[in-house]
């Protein structure tokens, strides 16, 4: 069995979006700011200062920002590679 590529990189590129790099090559563009909107839990993120303290954490397996109360808000690297697949995928048909 192949293990799924790693998130080694995640770099912020302006606002509310984050530059992906994988284990395996692949590099990719993801855009919070729909998850932002949405507040809640999310809230903090507005900030950008606070935006820019995203981590890769879990062994590459997630993307972790840590909230005003200390808690760890995280997200799934392979659910974000696909939307940054989907994304780049986009993006060619574009052009």
């Amino acid at each position: 069995m192949t293990d799924w590529p790693r998130l080694v990189s995640a770099v912020p590129i302006g606002e509310y979006r984050l530059r992906l790099s994988y284990s395996d090559g692949f590099v990719g563009e993801v855009d919070f700011a729909d998850t932002i909107a949405k507040d809640g839990i999310f809230a903090f993120m507005k900030d950008p200062d606070r935006f820019k303290t995203v981590q890769v954490a879990h062994n590459g397996s997630a993307l972790l920002w840590v909230d005003d109360a200390g808690d760890d808000i995280d997200f799934c690297a392979d659910t974000q590679r696909m939307k940054a697949e989907a994304n780049a995928v986009k993006h060619m048909a574009a052009e």
